[in-house]
């Protein structure tokens, strides 16, 4: 649609829109808002006309190109779909493992991405949670790429919790915490990964 954009009628401040004197004003100036100089409007219709000769000369009658770009949508679609969501369940069962206290060190090392090679200091966090006992939940999931998910976690313990994010990645099928986000939760018990 063709409009003359400089009228002065036509515009007005956001706080005037719904005042009664604008209201009125806008009532008023209806009869004008069709006043558009005969050259102009001769110009827009020409415009719209020629737009769409130009398009329809554009079609084609082959329909073997129609086949490919279905097939070829089709493939793109059905290959971004192959790598299943993750759900807040999934990880809040890694999260549940890692910070229970009657876990073993093989089991939280299961849940977490370099966790053969943390087996150590998972050790010091077992002891730490016997005194100090905390609790996650996995809240909002961000995903960042197909294997990499980042989750708004609620870490408490006994004297409150905060909401953190945690980020999880996907090896071999399964959700596992990122080894950064396990360090920075074994920091906060003055456990250190290095």
């Amino acid at each position: 649609m063709c409009r003359v954009w400089d009228a002065p009628w036509r515009r007005a401040p956001d706080a005037l829109l719904g005042s009664p004197k604008y209201r009125a004003s806008t009532v008023s100036l209806e009869r004008y808002s069709s006043v558009t100089p005969r050259p102009v409007r001769t110009l827009c219709a020409a415009t719209a006309i020629a737009a769409l000769t130009a398009l329809t000369g554009c079609s084609s009658d082959d329909a073997g190109d129609d086949t490919a770009a279905t097939t070829s949508a089709t493939t793109i679609t059905t290959s971004t779909t192959v790598t299943a969501a993750v759900t807040v369940e999934q990880l809040q069962e890694q999260i549940d493992v890692f910070f229970d206290p009657a876990a073993t060190t093989e089991d939280r090392a299961a849940v977490l991405e370099n966790g053969t090679a943390r087996t150590a200091v998972l050790d010091q966090f077992t002891g730490v949670l016997a005194g100090y006992p905390l609790t996650g939940t996995v809240g909002e999931i961000t995903t960042v790429d197909a294997d990499t998910v980042t989750a708004t976690t609620e870490v408490a313990g006994p004297h409150g919790g905060a909401p953190m994010p945690l980020t999880f990645e996907q090896i071999d099928g399964t959700w596992v915490i990122a080894d950064e986000s396990a360090c920075s939760i074994l920091a906060m018990g003055t456990l250190s990964c290095e």
